[in-house]
């Protein structure tokens, strides 16, 4: 990927004049090299040593043709000169001495405007320092462009994710929810052309069957959207209640233990640990083929801790973070973990089960107060 960016920028902009070695750079291709400061001062004691020697030698030459003559005029001939020459040699030397960050502020300016793939040429007139900024602009400018990249990649990841839980929706709701309802329909036709009472009471028990079923599936939907339980009673038993949930609608066993009973902590805190036990407890029935999962939560004064361990394959946690290779939904419980401060540590190897910890700060009473 690296390789056909750095050949797509190239084929934008055009090729820079390919670099001399250094060791075979001319006395003109190293004067032009110095820094900014250097050439300024070589041209200025320039100026005043040719202006010095010339002035004197025209001086003396003045002074023995006319001996008794005032020079006056002359010295402000030489005066004027000397201010005029000066001014132009230090325009000269300061405009090429300033290409190059003309060249830079360009690139800058087309950045500003959008273009991501603008990057400065290199100038003959570039000295050390100058070029080390072209450099540095032109490498951020790169990683600018590659996390844009990938921004666009994790965007598509995420509309794809959504599109598919939204299908996953359709299909429960027309497959179970709409499918119960339809069946209640037919009941209750049947039942309003029954004449026999025992058909009646038996098509009555069986659209209370129908209806407590499509209660179950429109609740458990809801619960995986939103855990009220998690609002109204807490992470233990909201944890507690998915993970036998979850144990017979997958049939995995999840053993859900809790050390100590915490105090309500923060909303977004119980939130942001729930939807990583959810998204830990999706991937292990997904891919890792495991036969038991055990769910801890430590609560410490000082920290809350969630600790999902399974006996699955695992796998290699570098290759599946890789920014070309991410895996959506680690990347999502790493990011859901940093909106409150936390630190996502996941520990696994093919063939060797898989551990993903989960450790959020808690803030003291105290520190609250204050904030």
């Amino acid at each position: 990927m690296r390789g056909r960016e750095i050949d797509a920028i190239s084929a934008v902009r055009p090729e820079a004049a390919p670099e001399a070695p250094r060791g075979s750079r001319g006395p003109v291709a190293a004067l032009l090299a110095l820094p900014i400061f250097t050439k300024v001062l070589v041209a200025n004691c320039l100026i005043v040593f040719l202006g010095a020697l010339f002035g004197t030698l025209v001086t003396a030459q003045t002074v023995r043709g006319t001996p008794g003559d005032s020079h006056f005029e002359l010295v402000f001939i030489f005066a004027a000169i000397g201010a005029g020459l000066s001014v132009a040699v230090n325009f000269v030397v300061l405009k090429a001495a300033l290409r190059p960050l003309d060249v830079i502020a360009r690139t800058v300016e087309e950045v500003r405007k959008g273009n991501l793939r603008a990057r400065a040429d290199r100038d003959v007139f570039s000295d050390p320092q100058i070029e080390n900024l072209r450099e540095t602009l032109n490498a951020m400018l790169d990683r600018v462009d590659e996390h844009s990249a990938r921004l666009r990649a994790m965007s598509s990841q995420i509309i794809n994710a959504q599109e598919e839980e939204r299908l996953r929706i359709a299909r429960e709701l027309h497959d179970e929810t709409a499918q119960a309802l339809a069946s209640l329909l037919v009941r209750q036709r049947v039942a309003e052309r029954s004449p026999n009472p025992e058909t009646l009471q038996r098509t009555m028990a069986d659209l209370r069957a129908l209806t407590s079923e499509a209660l179950e599936g429109v609740r458990r939907m809801a619960l995986e959207l939103r855990p009220t339980m998690l609002d109204d009673l807490g992470l233990v038993a909201a944890l507690g209640a998915y993970g036998r949930s979850f144990s017979g609608r997958t049939g995995l066993a999840v053993e859900f233990r809790a050390n100590g009973r915490p105090e309500r902590v923060p909303p977004e805190v119980e939130l942001v640990a729930y939807r990583v036990v959810q998204e830990a407890l999706a991937n292990v029935a997904r891919h890792g083929s495991a036969g038991r999962v055990v769910v801890e939560l430590d609560a410490r004064p000082t920290a809350l801790i969630v600790t999902i361990t399974d006996d699955g394959r695992g796998f290699d946690p570098v290759a599946a973070l890789d920014a070309r290779h991410r895996s959506l939904g680690l990347f999502g419980m790493r990011e859901r973990a940093a909106l409150v401060n936390g630190k996502l540590t996941i520990e696994s190897a093919p063939g060797r089960g898989t551990c993903v910890c989960l450790e959020i700060p808690v803030p003291q009473p105290a520190e609250a107060a204050v904030g």
